[in-house]
């Protein structure tokens, strides 16, 4: 029995495990465990590559590896008249702020070293490919169930430290909104967090005036749920895309796309136009504005903390890390996911004839 606590400094190599006999475990074919290894990482590289430069997903996050957000808040001070003898009273700008949660994430291949003589290369290949699939899967489903989560989350011993975009006050009551371009004063109240009997022009409308009152201009990007596309193509200021290589009649309205997998249509709202993106996990009913400033732009929605050790994205942890020989591969990742700067910069929508807004479950 050894006295103490267990700790992450014991996921180290058990004595009696030869490093260099595992190395020479060679599969049929005659590829080493090493080379093994070396094409999960770069797999791993493309993987993180492809999760930065996604024409989708890089627009809704910036990332940092510090643990907190701080940000002004909107005041109703202003000028006063400037008198011979009288003095203006000195003011200062207001700020709050909030955490952002860190999370870490394993998911292990399930290979033994005698398991892996006996495998074919093929099997091994069908493996990785699962694990890269559900990394994939885990990023996204992550980012966007932070985007439509309306309760805070608790970091350290804090509740509600990690707060949702403007939710009338619920988790962080000194949180104001600054004032808006044209003089828009907004409270604690204000909320962005919407249900709305009906997927309507005048709806969305509303919904998207809510984002563009704090400055936040067309282009507009919306993700909704893949099951209500035939209500979004029905509504009268829905353009549809026009695919190259297909001749269009003049009488109908069509709008130039250059990304047909980015994009599923367009909506021409009086604020400017807004570009829509079906996607199948987000449920029936939901949908989301966002303002998207650019790839990893710190403006975006969403902020990602990583790790200041392992930086950005999913890493392959040796297997002399795990206490077990059959986790030999452990893909992991060492982030969270909150709310950006701007808690303004997000319009979450939930249509129920009979409810308030409930945050959804991402798939």
């Amino acid at each position: 029995m050894t006295i103490g606590y267990r700790a992450l400094l014991d996921t180290s190599l058990p004595a009696l495990w030869d490093l260099d006999e595992i190395q020479r475990v060679r599969l049929q074919d005659g590829t080493s465990f090493a080379e093994i290894v070396s094409d999960v990482g770069q797999a791993l590289n493309i993987l993180n590559s492809d999760i930065l430069s996604d024409p989708l997903y890089s627009g809704l996050f910036a990332v940092q590896d510090t643990p907190y957000v701080k940000y002004p808040v909107g005041s109703t001070n202003g000028f006063t008249e400037l008198t011979e003898y009288g003095r203006p009273d000195p003011q200062r700008g207001a700020t709050t702020g909030h955490m952002l949660p860190f999370n870490r994430r394993g998911r292990a291949i399930g290979w033994t070293m005698m398991g892996l003589m006996e495998s074919a290369r093929d099997d091994l290949d069908a493996d990785v490919r699962s694990a890269i699939y559900d990394a994939r899967h885990d990023f996204q489903r992550r980012l966007l169930q932070q985007f439509f989560r309306v309760e805070g989350v608790q970091v350290g011993a804090t509740a509600n430290a990690s707060v949702p975009f403007a939710d009338g006050g619920a988790t962080d009551a000194n949180y104001v909104p600054l004032p808006g371009p044209d003089g828009q004063v907004f409270t604690a109240a204000h909320n962005h967090f919407v249900c709305d009997a009906a997927l309507d022009d005048a709806s969305l409308e509303a919904n998207i005036e809510n984002l563009a009152e704090h400055g936040h201009a067309a282009p507009f990007d919306i993700v909704a749920s893949q099951a209500d596309a035939a209500t979004w193509a029905g509504l009268t200021n829905w353009v549809a895309p026009a695919f190259a290589g297909i001749t269009y009649m003049a009488t109908t309205d069509r709008a130039a796309i250059s990304d047909v997998s980015r994009f599923n249509g367009f909506y021409e709202s009086r604020y400017g136009v807004a570009r829509v993106k079906f996607l199948d996990r987000i449920p029936t009913g939901y949908y989301g504005i966002y303002k998207s400033y650019g790839q990893l732009d710190a403006r975006n929605p969403l902020r990602l903390r990583i790790s200041d050790v392992y930086g950005f994205g999913y890493r392959l942890l040796p297997g002399q890390w795990a206490n077990m020989p059959e986790y030999l591969a452990v893909i992991a990742n060492f982030y969270g996911v909150g709310t950006g700067q701007d808690r303004t910069n997000g319009v979450c929508v939930f249509v129920d004839a009979d409810g308030s807004y409930v945050t959804p479950t991402i798939s």
